[in-house]
């Protein structure tokens, strides 16, 4: 009897079976006539039909409401196929089902503890997908499947279980950092690097896949991966960097596929199921199931090129990660691929080497002299299959191939930081304005003296002391010295890359010394770490031999300007004028002087729009800043050795014969003397302004004979005094102490330095040496018929003196004289104290701006550039990190200081509705495009697992195994054209509706991504598109799900109701 039936019968009274009967055997009848019966009949029929309708819906809301999210966004074609899937062994290389211990995929396919080698095939790399090509090499299969962006991807992650997990939404995004990296195999089946580790900077939800495809363009590897597998993100296979014919993937026969280790574990999760966090190592290695992680070495490792004749840091020493067994060759072409370096190698009749590297810097390719050294032993002594151990310092040199630059030499770093310290004493033109520091006026007394060269070094110059922050530096012969100004200790020191002249009048900017050097030159170093950023080419040498850099230099608006002189001991010639733009030493420009002469103790200083300078022929010209072009040209002399002192339209020019110029700067840059005054009988002193006083030293206009037999007219030393506007001589002092500024009869001692001014207590005192002995320092306040010498030097220290004199804060005087000692004299007040402020990012990913050095009391300086942060706005700078406390850089430093950036999330511009995604597999994650901001994506729940395996060091490439081949470029030609072209079409669609709005997905997207089922390669299946609600269930919670609990359960209860009250 039917079920249909026997509801039929219960429905209408007839008794099923032995039915009590109380009519003689004859079943008891309730209706009156047969057309009652029938039409009672089909009711029943009605109503039984409705109620099995009624249950049999109840029952699927309830199986609907019960069933996760990610199972009914699989959709039924995508289902059937996973199950077909499963059910249709793999085939290996000969054609044949190949089989191994059960396995589970996990959530991202991965292959996992427990599992078939099918399973295993579709879970790691290369099962067939959807698009497949025949390219097999090495014996493995290679399906082929269309990249894609995987790293726009967005989807829940989704518990082994196939609960989903929500992460608590945040309120602004950050970034994490990682890195990846890439292991394979060379011919003989032994582990290489293929791809170096790179350290990568992702927004925050970020998948492995995401980081894998950045590495993967990186390090220019050819990889075939699909980001739409059945089974979620799928790498199918890599192609060898060092063997175009070796392409890898999953290999049937023997269980080898691409496997994915996350910071020294097999990942339990595949890429695209696997969110990133801050500092994760995330390694890809071509291994068989079950295989232990590879062992590790970890080396340093640096790039040492060579500009204009001097080493030239191109890399700085960075620790390398390499699997153990990496030979020398293998590692240095992987770290020249990391870094986006193009190189050319050598590997023939058993030599190896580098031809050429292309400079990071300049794009420059250096070819020849390359050589490496392993722990400063040169390569030629090792094998050239020399494997790295750990704790190995490698070093490629462009150097003859037994030597490696060392602590003595010049290595250009024009990355190294430069810091923003203030300075007491930045330049010889720091003279050029009054100083307020407590100077000592009486009995100065030294607090230490430093020899700086032997008396018998008469060759080797030094320069003026410059003061900086809490220390002293002054170049002597080819070293720049930084000492600490309390005590004179040398703390620190560097090469120069060339001596320095006779005269080197040193500048402090920008977080640079910049030094003068012969042959033209100029060095600019940190000056925390004199560290060169710069050199700058020598200049033709000239008649009289190469250029002497013995002017000042001057400083505007980030460029500096100096001259150079062809000099003999009488003349010079054929100088230079140019202007270097400090931020990265390049000549804007360089002209040799027109009327053939040098620029010897000159200088140059701007009047408005123009420079102006003074030269060997006694010529002063304006020039054009920009151009370095001659505006206007004025003979006052017959020859001047000073630098030009300006104030506003009128220049202030020393010639060589004691004459003071006074001269009009036009607004055109013209030039005309408006009078002249002589007030010695030669000069090559700078003057200074003081007061309204020109302050000027030189020699008298008194002479007397001495020398040899008094055949020899000498002329006393003098300082003058005199009125700038008149250009009357106030004062002209030629005695010290009730003697004649002279070495005793023999000669004389013009004052060839730039005066120090200082007021004090109302009176004006000047501070000067002299060229004679006892190269001591004189002091003079102005009114008094004479000088006075402040500070003698001790018998042994006496000599001649040239140099100008520096001032510390504290009033302490510091200079050097010809016995090659440098001296601080006492001052008389205190030091002042100095303070760091530095500037924090605030934990997003920005450039911050150099610290500063403040002294107390003093401002800081507001820094003239923003930073800038992605998908952020700048928003001032602030004292706390929670940026309520703004900060006034008006504001005096008492205290080191750190000033956080604060930072607001940009607006996300309202989109469009974003098109449906693909679904992702069991496990997998699907990838949606649609025009508008806005995205679809599939989820789904991935099955426990644990892939075999562990994590290894950063891969680097092996080299290319031919003779001079020039190897893959990193950055634009990226991967061969068969596996690119086919993303090429897939990707012009979803890029362009996409790549703009990476930003504004992200704050839509969950906070966490789904796990994929594939990360490797994935049985070929056809996914069903998700529907728009799709979104809803990526975060666990299904709103039908609910709905559909409460009708089964209500449902239930009236059909319990029903059967119960019908039965009684």
């Amino acid at each position: 009897m039917g079920e249909l039936e026997r509801n039929m019968r219960d429905d209408v009274g007839q008794p099923q079976g032995n039915a009590p009967s109380t009519d003689n055997g004859r079943q008891m009848d309730m209706f009156v006539d047969e057309r009652q019966r029938v039409s009672h009949r089909r009711g029943a029929i009605a109503r039984g039909v409705a109620k099995r309708g009624l249950v049999a819906f109840l029952a699927f809301a309830m199986a609907f409401g019960t069933t996760p999210a990610q199972l009914w966004a699989e959709g039924a074609e995508g289902i059937a196929g996973a199950v077909a899937q499963a059910a249709t062994p793999a085939e290996n290389g000969s054609g044949e089902s190949a089989t191994s211990p059960a396995a589970d995929l996990n959530a991202s396919g991965v292959v996992a503890n427990g599992g078939t080698a099918e399973q295993d095939a579709a879970a790691t790399t290369s099962g067939p997908t959807d698009k497949t090509e025949d390219d097999s090499a090495a014996g493995n299969e290679a399906p082929v499947a269309s990249t894609s962006d995987a790293s726009k991807q967005d989807a829940a992650v989704v518990s082994a279980a196939g609960e989903a997990k929500t992460q608590p939404a945040k309120a602004e995004s950050q970034d994490v950092s990682a890195t990846c990296s890439v292991v394979g195999t060379d011919a003989k089946g032994a582990q290489q690097t293929w791809a170096a580790a790179q350290r990568i900077t992702l927004k925050e939800g970020s998948t492995a896949a995401d980081l894998s495809e950045q590495l993967f363009k990186q390090a220019g590897l050819t990889t075939d991966y699909d980001p739409n597998g059945t089974w979620g993100w799928a790498l199918n296979t890599i192609t060898s960097p060092f063997d175009k014919d070796r392409k890898l993937g999953y290999d049937s026969a023997t269980g080898a596929h691409w496997q994915l280790f996350v910071n020294g574990s097999a990942s339990e999760v595949g890429a695209g199921g696997y969110t990133l966090k801050d500092g994760d190592s995330v390694v890809w290695c071509y291994s068989k199931y079950g295989d232990p992680a590879p062992e590790q070495v970890s080396v340093t490792m640096e790039i040492i090129g060579k500009k204009t004749g001097i080493a030239q840091r191109w890399t700085n020493p960075s620790i390398q990660v390499f699997v153990k067994g990496t030979s020398i060759k293998d590692a240095s072409a992987a770290y020249f691929d990391a870094l986006g370096i193009k190189s050319k190698m050598y590997d023939e009749f058993g030599y190896w080497g580098v031809y050429s590297l292309v400079s990071p810097l300049d794009g420059i390719e250096l070819s020849g002299a390359w050589s490496f050294f392993v722990n400063g032993v040169p390569g030629s002594q090792l094998d050239s299959d020399y494997v790295l151990k750990s704790g190995d310092k490698i070093v490629w040199a462009f150097a003859p191939g037994d030597t490696v630059p060392g602590v003595d030499s010049v290595v250009v770093d024009p990355g190294a930081a430069r810091p923003n310290w203030d300075s007491d004493w930045p330049g010889y033109t720091s003279a050029d304005k009054v100083t307020d520091a407590p100077v000592p006026t009486k009995d100065a007394e030294a607090k230490w003296v430093s020899e700086l060269k032997g008396s018998n070094e008469w060759s080797k110059g030094i320069s003026d002391p410059l003061l900086v922050g809490d220390y002293l530096y002054v170049a002597v012969g080819s070293k720049l010295l930084k000492k600490d100004v309390d005590t004179g200790e040398t703390v620190a020191e560097s090469p120069l890359a060339a001596k320095i002249d006779s005269t080197s009048r040193m500048v402090y900017t920008g977080g640079v010394m910049l030094v003068p050097l012969s042959s033209g030159r100029l060095q600019a170093l940190t000056v925390d770490t004199l560290a060169t950023v710069w050199v700058t080419d020598e200049l033709p040498a000239g008649p009289d031999g190469a250029q002497q850099s013995l002017a000042s230099i001057t400083v505007r608006d980030g460029f500096a300007y100096f001259g150079t002189a062809s000099a003999s001991w009488s003349d010079s010639s054929d100088g230079y004028l140019l202007c270097v733009r400090i931020s990265d030493g390049k000549v804007m420009w360089q002209h040799k002087n027109e009327n053939s002469k040098g620029y010897y103790w000159a200088g140059l200083a701007f009047s408005g729009n123009y420079g102006v300078i003074a030269d060997d022929s006694g010529t002063v010209s304006t020039v054009d800043p920009e151009t370095g072009k001659t505006v206007a040209l004025l003979k006052i002399a017959e020859r001047v050795r000073t630098t030009v002192l300006v104030d506003g339209s009128i220049a202030y020019v020393v010639s060589a014969d004691g004459v003071l110029h006074k001269l009009s700067v036009g607004t055109d840059g013209t030039l005309s003397e408006l009078g002249k005054v002589t007030f010695g009988g030669s000069s090559t002193s700078t003057p200074v302004l003081a007061n309204g006083k020109i302050v000027v030293g030189g020699s008298s206009t008194e002479s007397f004979m001495g020398g040899y037999q008094n055949k020899y007219t000498y002329h006393y030393g003098q300082l003058a005094v005199i009125d700038a506007e008149t250009l009357s001589v106030d004062y002209s002092i030629c005695k010290a102490d009730g003697s004649y500024i002279r070495q005793g009869a023999s000669g004389g001692g013009d004052v060839k330095s730039q005066p120090v001014v200082s007021v004090q207590n109302g009176e004006t005192y000047v501070y000067f040496t002299s060229n004679n002995n006892p190269g001591g320092i004189y002091r003079y306040r102005i009114g008094d018929d004479e000088a006075e010498l402040l500070y003698t030097p001790v018998a042994g220290d006496q000599q001649y003196c040239m140099a100008s004199i520096s001032v510390g804060s504290d009033g302490s005087l510091y200079y050097v004289n010809d016995s090659g000692k440098l001296f601080a004299v006492k001052g008389n007040g205190q030091r002042v104290k100095r303070y760091t402020v530095t500037f924090d990012a605030n934990g997003k990913d920005a450039a911050m701006p150099d610290s500063q050095r403040v002294k107390e009391g003093k401002a800081a300086t507001e820094p003239s550039t923003q930073p800038q942060c992605k998908g952020y706005t700048f928003g001032g700078w602030f004292t706390d990190e929670a940026c309520t406390q703004a900060y006034d850089f008006s504001t005096p430093v008492t205290a080191d200081l750190t000033l956080y950036a604060k930072w607001t999330k940009n607006a996300v511009n309202p989109g469009g509705n974003g098109g449906s995604g693909t679904n992702g597999g069991n496990g997998g994650a699907g990838n949606g495009s649609g025009a508008g901001a806005g995205t679809g994506t599939g989820s789904g729940s991935g099955s426990k697992g644990q892939q075999a395996g562990g994590a290894i060091a950063p891969g680097h490439k092996p080299t290319t195994k031919t003779t001079v081949s020039t190897k893959t470029e990193t950055k634009d030609n990226k991967s061969d054209k068969k596996d690119t072209d086919k993303s090429d079409k897939k990707d012009e669609k979803k890029s362009d509706k996409k790549s703009d709005k990476k930003d504004n997905k992200s704050d839509k997207k969950s906070d966490s991504k789904s796990d994929s089922k594939s990360d490797t390669g994935a049985a070929s299946t056809t996914t069903a598109k998700k529907s728009s609600s799709a979104s809803e269930q990526e975060t666990g919670t299904n709103p039908l799900a609910i709905v559909g609990v409460a009708a089964g359960v209500i449902g239930l209860a009236i059909v319990g109701v029903f059967v119960f009250t019908k039965r009684r």
